[in-house]
This record gives C-alpha cells, structure tokens and sequence, in this order.
C-alpha cells in the first residue's frame, strides 16, 4: 500500500514540475530571412515637354515646344560597372524631319569621384532626306563622358563626340568628318526648401564641322534646376558665336535665326523601376 502511495506521489510531482522546466528552457530565436540581393537589370524612363529643342546652341524646332522621351535598360555587373542600352525621341521642326529618334549604348564606370560614360549613338531622322533643301541625314557617333565629383556641392564634368559621317553626307560637300567638345557644371546650392533642390548647371562647348562651306562655333549655357523627387524644371539660358546668317530657318518657316540668343523651360519627369518599388 505505502508503494502505490508514493508511486503516485512522484508522479505528481513529475507532472507538476514539467511545466515549469518546459517554461525554464531557452527558445531558439527564429532565424530572419536573408534580403534578396538586389537585381542587377533596372530599366530607366522618362518624358519631358520643353519650349524650344536646343541642340548644342541651335534649336531643332525652329523655336516652337517639343515633346520627348526616353527609355533606358541597364544591367550592373558590379558597383562599378553599368551597361546599358536606350532610345531618346524627340518631335522636331517640319522641314528636318518627321523626328529625331536616337538609339544609343554603352558602359558607366566609377571608381571613387570618377566617372566615365563611353558609349554611341546613331542620330536617325525618319524621312530626313525627303526633304529638298535643309533635310537631315542619319548618322552616328561615338562619345565620351567623363565626371569628377570635386565637393557634395560640386560635380564637374565633360563631353566629347564625334564621327566621320555627318548627316549621312546629305548635302555635305568635302569631308563628312564633325565632333564636339564640351566642359560643365553642377553646383548644389546649399538651400532646399520643401524639399526641392536647386542646382545650377553652366556648359560652354565647341561645334566643329570640316565640311567645305560649313560653319563650326562656341555654344554656351546656363541652366537653374528645381528638382523634387522624379520632377525637374530646367530654366536655361543658350547663346553661340555663330553668324546671324549661318543657321537660318527657311524663309517658308519664317527665316528665324536659330543659333541666336534664347531661353527655354523644359519640365521634365525621370524614374525607374528600381525606385518605383
């Protein structure tokens, strides 16, 4: 009789306690998931409208707004190297072309402040050459981009391009050979109110054509930026040392000078889908 007593005495005792050292015993803390590593394929968009096309100080819409667009995918192999390939269209004065329609690709490279974007890009004008008189020819061109970050506030920066097919030879006599060159600017203002930053962007740059007849000149600019998040107004000044006389609308289109003196407003919109997530 005293064995069946503390037989289920002790057992009692057993079923008591366990609770309390299934409650001492440590919890193994669930382990989180790893991040997935970013994708290195990001495709790059957007839209802007602008009061005059300026192209290197010559407008390309005899002086009248245009519509533009781009789209840009972009493969990074490492956080140094980015490849990438893209068209930019824009609508273009009537008598050039139906529109300018750029495809264009290349790599982005950076070690530390440096920069460099080398790449090409072929300038192709729907219907160009229909035109009689002042038609545009579709032609490409290898560039060069190089970029130095001086300060936070200071990138500064370059551009060289060029070929030896200039407008596909239409209308050119001598050598097709024309290249620029370009030096600029993007100095961050120390004020950001409501969250818009404010930059100023200055270029001066050097058109040169070694066709018989043609003229190379100076084009310089200056443009005051307003951004917020993916929305950018430019407000830019262009100006050139070209002739009055050397980039002329047809007198059908009103004879405008087109390399002379000009201001435009371009409102612009830039994302991707890397930052749409």
């Amino acid at each position: 009789m005293n064995k069946v007593v503390l037989s289920v005495v002790a057992a009692l005792v057993v079923s008591t306690a366990a609770p309390a050292f299934a409650a001492d015993m440590p919890v193994k803390a669930k382990m989180a998931a790893p991040a997935p590593a970013p994708s290195p394929f990001d495709i790059a968009f957007g839209v802007a409208f602008t009061t005059d096309y300026v192209l290197r100080g010559i407008s390309q819409t005899n002086r009248k707004p245009a519509v533009q667009g781009y789209f840009e995918a972009r493969y990074n192999i490492n956080d140094m190297i980015q490849l990438y390939a893209g068209v930019w269209g824009s609508s273009l004065a009537s008598y050039f072309a139906n529109a300018e329609i750029d495809p264009n690709g290349g790599g982005r490279f950076t070690l530390g402040n440096f920069g460099l974007d080398l790449g090409y890009v072929y300038y192709y004008y729907p219907d160009g050459t229909s035109i009689a008189t002042t038609g545009y020819g579709s032609f490409g061109e290898f560039y060069a981009k190089p970029t130095y970050k001086v300060a936070e506030w200071l990138t500064i920066g370059g551009v060289i391009d060029g070929g030896n097919n200039f407008n596909n030879g239409y209308l050119i006599v001598g050598s097709k050979t024309a290249y620029f060159y370009s030096g600029n600017a993007v100095i961050t203002l120390p004020w950001a109110p409501g969250g818009v930053a404010i930059s100023l962007n200055p270029e001066i740059g050097r058109q040169v054509y070694q066709c018989t007849g043609c003229t190379s000149y100076t084009y310089y600019d200056v443009g005051l930026d307003f951004t917020f998040k993916a929305v950018t107004l430019d407000l830019r000044y262009w100006n050139t040392n070209a002739p009055s006389t050397a980039f002329v609308a047809p007198a059908a289109f009103g004879g405008k000078n087109l390399a002379g003196p000009t201001f435009v407003a371009t409102l612009k919109f830039d994302t991707s889908l890397s930052a749409l997530k």
